[in-house]
């Protein structure tokens, strides 16, 4: 991979290296759906967008600074203009599964969302949201088997109990959630009774938003 951004691979696998700082702890914060993004970067075999590279520097800013020398800046570019409609968000490379889960396997891609519904309805950035696809029927009648639902990955907190968007047991799903305010325990559930619940601890689920939007096909 050529440089992209003034970030180019050995130079940010260099930066990874130094004390404080992880390829994981880089996904968290760009709010990666899975750290193997990262490493794609830093093997050179990923491309960087520019609001990734804007990311990467604020991520090093935030741990000690970076290399001056190789950092360099996004290019200066114009505001765009007010009649672009749609703000790129990204999408689960894989499906969540409402039965088994998906494993997030896959390349990163890109969808084009509403920027009225992005940034007027929903009062977001688009680096706040994530697209999935979902496939099962234990969330019906709630959601449907080829739904999609757009993830606010801000809204991790079950204290209002509701549906979320789950890393669980090693895979990507969508169940109901609350917390169980006796044992400080989660119940993650279904909406369909053919399938049971779940105690777990706190720590063995990654919540990663709660729906916000759905499209369906008719």
């Amino acid at each position: 991979m050529t440089e992209r951004f003034g970030i180019d691979a050995d130079w940010l696998k260099a930066e990874l290296a130094k004390p404080g700082r992880s390829q994981s702890a880089l996904a968290r914060f760009m709010k990666l759906t899975t750290p193997a993004i990262v490493n794609r970067m830093v093997q050179g075999t990923r491309d960087i967008s520019a609001r990734e590279a804007d990311q990467i520097r604020a991520y090093l800013a935030a741990t000690g600074g970076a290399s001056p020398a190789h950092i360099g800046n996004t290019p200066d570019l114009p505001d765009p203009p007010a009649q672009i409609a749609y703000v790129e968000v990204e999408v689960l490379p894989t499906h969540a599964g409402m039965g088994g889960g998906g494993t997030g396997d896959g390349d990163q891609k890109t969808a084009l969302m509403p920027r009225s519904l992005v940034e007027a309805e929903l009062h977001a950035r688009a680096a706040d949201l994530l697209l999935i696809n979902v496939r099962g029927d234990s969330m019906e009648p709630r959601f449907e088997n080829g739904d999609q639902l757009l993830i606010d990955r801000r809204d991790v907190n079950p204290r209002q109990p509701g549906p979320f968007a789950l890393w669980y047991d090693d895979g990507y799903v969508v169940k109901n959630v609350e917390i169980i305010r006796a044992t400080g325990k989660l119940r993650v559930f279904s909406s369909n009774p053919a399938y049971s619940d779940d105690l777990c601890d706190p720590d063995e689920v990654r919540i990663m938003g709660r729906p916000v939007w759905l499209g369906r096909r008719i």
